[in-house]
Parts: structure tokens; sequence; C-alpha cells
């Protein structure tokens, strides 16, 4: 357990350290152009893998000790690039529940919910002037599964070998749901410069922290299972490319809602993924009882 607190303690130190650079350098402009703060954003995903990899340099440990890193092909790396689609169809029926919100596709419901005004809503809206509803969620689904898998899959990798390598192996002996709502914890509080800078939840970032804690814990622990399954770190940087790749497609989909409420970041989300996760827990019950096991 000490040895994953501090990675956690570092990593944090470390990535808010360099975050904090850079809002000294450009300060409020980080909020006011998303171009700049995704460009940050990408650089913030591999800080997890620097931190990981100097740990294990002064420890004089091989990247390879943590024994999941690899990269032997498994079907449930089919399953688990399958598993956001779910989560995604499942939160947009429950966010269809939501007091106020319904299924209706347009360009606005993503301006509305980004909080995007003047230039920044003009560009979104001449961005999808003439493409249609349909061929905009098809081609988005699409593009999600194959940027998911490869470019997004890499940059996830930055994070995973951190949260799903380095930490699973630094919590070998606890059992499998402490170390996935300690993981899930650190990943959700290590995103707070990126929240309260509006990423994810642009309406709240303040509350927002707190809901990018309950949204890691929730989806870390499927990723943790996979992980687990595979002895592989490889399928968590699947689910999460292509959770990164498609998320973002229930904001043109659901009109009304907030950041807080709707999407597979809001309690919608939450509750799309623990139906995932009861689902995995059932059949685990029967077969692999992994999540009643100790890592």
């Amino acid at each position: 357990m000490k040895k994953a607190i501090i990675f956690a303690l570092a990593v944090c130190g470390v990535s808010w350290a360099v975050f904090g650079i850079f809002y000294a350098i450009v300060g409020n402009g980080l909020s006011e152009n998303p171009a700049l703060l995704q460009s940050i954003s990408v650089l913030y995903m591999f800080l997890p893998l620097i931190t990981a990899l100097l740990l294990q340099k002064i420890r004089k440990v091989s990247p390879l000790s943590t024994g999941l890193l690899n990269f032997k092909f498994s079907w449930a790396w089919i399953v688990a690039i399958v598993i956001p689609y779910v989560i995604l169809l499942l939160s947009i029926l429950v966010s269809t529940l939501v007091p106020g919100a319904k299924l209706e596709p347009n360009v606005e419901n993503i301006i509305a919910s980004s909080g995007l005004e003047g230039a920044a809503a003009d560009a979104v809206r001449e961005q999808f002037t003439s493409v249609s509803p349909a061929l905009m969620i098809v081609g988005t689904l699409f593009s999600g599964l194959l940027a998911g898998c490869t470019i997004n899959a890499v940059l996830a990798f930055g994070e995973e070998y951190g949260w799903r390598n380095y930490m699973v192996d630094a919590l070998r002996g606890k059992s499998f749901w402490k170390a996935a709502l300690f993981i899930g914890f650190v990943w959700g509080i290590w995103h707070a410069p990126l929240i309260l800078m509006g990423h994810n939840y642009p309406l709240h970032p303040v509350a927002g922290v707190g809901m990018m804690c309950i949204f890691c814990i929730l989806m870390g622990t499927i990723e943790l299972y996979f992980v687990l399954k595979t002895g592989s770190v490889i399928p968590a940087a699947l689910i999460h490319g292509v959770v990164n790749a498609i998320a973002g497609t229930t904001l043109f989909l659901i009109k009304g809602g907030n950041d807080l409420t709707v999407g597979m970041t809001g309690v919608s989300g939450f509750i799309a993924i623990a139906l995932v996760i009861l689902s995995i827990w059932l059949y685990d019950r029967g077969h692999d009882r992994i999540m009643a096991s100790d890592l």
C-alpha cells in the first residue's frame, strides 16, 4: 500500500505542478481556448507514465516487473472494446429519463451543454451545418472505434501505465474492490486541474471534480476487471481510448439536462456504468471470480 500511496502523491504532485506552470504562463486563456486546453490535456495524459517510469528507475526495477505489459491478443480485448458502446447506449436511454431531457439530435445541444458563446458557438455550428444527424452519429461511432483502438489507445496508455499497471502491481494482496476504489479515486482527483478549467463539466467545474472521481471509480472498476482477466493493461487502454472518443456523442443527441445529469460522465452515465458492473459481477460469480479475489 505504501508504494501505491507514494505513486499517488508523486503523480498528482508532478501533474499539478506541470499544469500550474502552463496556467502561470497562459492564465485564464486556458478556459477560454478549448483547443489549447485539449493540447495540454494530451501532454497531461503521459504524466502518469513518466512518473511511474521515474519511480521504477529510482527503485531500480524493470518496467516489465509488473507482468502486465502483455501484448498477447485475447478475445476479452474485443469485449472490452464493445463495453464503451454498451455504456453509451445505456447512458443515452437513462438520460432521456432525466426531467426536461429528451432524445433530439441537434448541434445546439453541444453548444448549450458546453456553455459555448459567440465565435466559439458559431464555429461549432459551421462545423456541423452540412452534416445530417444520421451521418453525424454513424461517423462518430465508427471514427470513435478507429481512433479508440489506435491514437486514443496510445494516449490512454500514457495514463494506464500508471493507473492499471504500476498501481495494480503496487496493490498486490489487496482485494479487488479496495484496489478499484483507491485507484479510481486517485485517477479522478488527478483530473482536478483540467476539470476546474472546464474539461468534461464546463457548466459545473467545481462539482465536476467530485463527479469525475465517481466516474473514474466506476469506469476504473471495469478496466481493472479486464486487466486482471487478461493479465494485460492493454484492454484498459482500449476501453479508455474508445470512451474518450465516443463519450461526447451524447452532447449531440440529448437536449436538456446538464453536464451533471446527462451523458456518460453525468449521473445517467453513472447508472449505465453501474449496470454494466452489476452484469460483470453476476457473470463473475459463476466463472472467473475475479471480483471476489485479491489482486
